[in-house]
């Protein structure tokens, strides 16, 4: 087909950490890629280098390479200091003094032990604070891997926390949907409209959110 342009090839390593296997996805990418040639073709753009394999393997860079979770500071490689490029921010928008013995969040998950200092913030699941992926993986191995996770929560801390000038706070109950409640007793100097940061991982955050490049 004389009217056909090719502007690119690209094809995705499906294990990255296996070194022999991938090797094997990169020639047969290549034997493609040399047939279509051979027949007459010149392709402008080939890539098929995800994060993990960008920094594992340098020979299989080509003239492109896709490195989004790279830029997000997580990697199936151990790099010393990647870090994250993106933070989360927002706002306390309200402050109260909760008495001992009242109920926080859906289903009346938590009940203040004294009294309690609390500040709202305007973040919840729907903008994907705490929202993890999905398991689509249910061979045995994750499954008994999966367990051995749960099992580990048991013996750690796993509330959620915020932070607030550099301190970590702690998230009370369940979060709602649109806001979160947080754990400020003991510090006076904490106001409205105090800036606040959350871990939230930047594929998972709303798309509506803000993003602001500096």
């Amino acid at each position: 087909m004389k009217i056909l342009i090719l502007l690119g090839m690209f094809t995705h390593f499906s294990k990255p950490i296996d070194e022999k296997y991938t090797n094997k996805q990169f020639n047969q990418f290549k034997n493609i890629v040399e047939y279509i040639e051979s027949n007459g073709y010149n392709v402008a753009n080939l890539h098929c280098c995800a994060s993990t394999a960008f920094l594992k393997y340098p020979n299989m860079w080509l003239n492109s390479v896709r490195i989004g979770s790279a830029f997000q500071g997580r990697t199936l490689v151990n790099i010393q200091n990647l870090k994250k490029i993106g933070i989360f921010k927002s706002n306390i928008t309200e402050i109260k003094n909760l008495p001992k013995g009242y109920n926080i969040s859906y289903g009346n998950t938590y009940k203040t032990k004294k009294q309690t200092k609390i500040a709202v913030i305007p973040v919840g699941y729907m903008d994907g604070f705490n929202r993890n992926k999905l398991r689509d993986d249910f061979s045995l191995k994750n499954n008994i891997i999966a367990v051995l996770m749960e099992v580990r929560k048991i013996f750690k801390d796993n509330s959620l926390k915020v932070k607030i000038d550099g301190k970590n706070y702690k998230v009370l109950g369940k979060l709602g949907m649109y806001h979160s409640i947080i754990d400020i007793s003991g510090n006076e100097d904490i106001e409205v409209g105090q800036e606040v940061q959350i871990d939230i991982l930047p594929l998972q955050a709303n798309d509506k959110i803000r993003r602001e490049y500096i």
